[in-house]
């Protein structure tokens, strides 16, 4: 809940002014006392403790018996009485804007602690000013403009947001356990818009959109970070289908082989295609010739189904990048493919090395991509520093079909982008 009551001294009161001492209490909220860390009682009015150096200050709330209400003047760099708040409660909520389905990451970074800074010998609230130094605003456009300070990281079981700087992780946080629903959202997107305020508490559960409100009173500070996947998050599932589904998907695609290419998919080429789909590729891996993309074939169709919207439009984080270790190896893997996507009307394009900016606006809109990792390379950084709508390119695609180890290393900094990956 938020403080207002305050246990505040004079000292206090004519330094801050009304004015402050009410965005103090806007802005605080009674969670723990940092001084003993134990809970602040509901209906407790908790002490306000503020301790100055120079023209910065940090207010905190405390048991009024842990310590009293006061000002504490230090001088610079000699901060005696307590400079760590082991104690300080953050919260973080992943929310679904109702346009869209699109998901906004929000922090509020500090419970029961706020910094102050001086100006002009006027005090103000400075708890949200120092995000300003990584990129982040408090216009709704900067809520879009991915910051390289800024990145989202999908775990297997926790989606967390992290503020970088000189290669050190200055603030983190994250969201634990995450919906398949709000998982299924974010990895749709290239990035999430990142929102930190201190004038909710996301302790509750919010109704509607709270966006607006807070960007019209410059109470949110935003930023769009782009999204990486660790390996337990881009491992496949057995849960990414239903298992009738896949069951019936792979069985479908291996008739549809053997009837276009005369291929025969036997039992030990439809068992590994089936332990591939469900996250375990040792048997796959072992295949040599053109076993590996007989098998693999059925596991990139069964989530090419994802690529297509209800209206059979392309869809954000769909299609499957199939990615190869030279373009001989991509023609042989591309005209398999292509065989059998006629008769599924799925859409199967073949990279090239020198595209035109036609090819390279539709490139992505394929339920299936086949090329290597430097033409993915280079069509990435085509969407990504595209002046124009590329909305239906933001997305890497759903799977990334890696054929060998060394191309999965050679792609790296692609790899990690990608919802799943499946190595074969």
């Amino acid at each position: 809940m938020t403080v207002s009551r305050l246990l505040t001294d004079s000292i206090t009161e004519e330094r801050l002014g009304p004015r402050v001492l009410a965005e103090l209490r806007a802005n605080l909220w009674a969670v723990d006392c940092q001084t003993c860390g134990r809970r602040l009682g509901r209906w407790e009015r908790p002490a306000l403790t503020v301790q100055a150096a120079g023209d910065t200050a940090d207010a905190s709330l405390h048991h009024r018996g842990c310590r009293p209400p006061r000002w504490l003047e230090c001088r610079t760099g000699d901060r005696t009485g307590f400079t760590d708040f082991p104690h300080v409660t953050w919260r973080a909520s992943l929310i679904l804007l109702p346009t869209g389905d699109t998901p906004v990451f929000l922090v509020n970074p500090a419970y029961e602690l706020a910094m102050l800074r001086r100006e002009k010998e006027r005090w103000h609230l400075d708890t949200l000013d120092r995000f300003a130094a990584y990129g982040m605003g408090t216009d709704l456009f900067d809520g879009v403009i991915a910051q390289p300070s800024l990145s989202i990281v999908v775990d297997e079981d926790r989606i967390s947001a992290r503020i970088t700087h000189d290669a050190s992780v200055r603030h983190g946080w994250h969201v634990a356990p995450v919906s398949s629903r709000m998982r299924e959202a974010v990895d749709t997107k290239e990035w999430v818009t990142v929102g930190v305020t201190t004038s909710l508490d996301l302790r509750r559960r919010m109704p509607g959109n709270p966006l607006p409100k807070l960007i019209k009173a410059r109470q949110l500070w935003l930023g769009a970070a782009r999204i990486a996947y660790t390996e337990r998050a881009q491992a496949l599932s057995e849960t990414d289908f239903a298992k009738g589904v896949r069951l019936e998907m792979i069985a479908l695609i291996a008739e549809m082989l053997r009837r276009r290419l005369g291929f025969e998919v036997g039992d030990a080429l439809l068992e590994a295609a089936l332990a591939c789909s469900t996250g375990n590729s040792a048997l796959i891996t072992r295949l040599g010739g053109q076993d590996k993309p007989v098998s693999a074939l059925p596991v990139a169709m069964l989530y090419a189904t994802r690529s297509r919207t209800a209206s059979d439009r392309p869809g954000h984080g769909g299609g499957v990048h199939v990615m190869t270790a030279s373009e001989t190896g991509a023609s042989v893997w591309f005209e398999m493919f292509a065989a059998v996507a006629e008769l599924t009307g799925t859409s199967v394009v073949r990279m090239t090395a020198d595209p035109t900016v036609e090819q390279r606006g539709t490139e992505y809109l394929a339920d299936v991509v086949i090329g290597t990792p430097e033409q993915f390379r280079a069509a990435y950084a085509f969407y990504r520093d595209d002046d124009g709508d590329w909305g239906l390119h933001e997305s890497r695609g759903q799977l990334a079909m890696v054929v060998g180890l060394d191309v999965k290393d050679r792609a790296a900094e692609l790899i990690h982008r990608y919802p799943r990956v499946a190595v074969v």
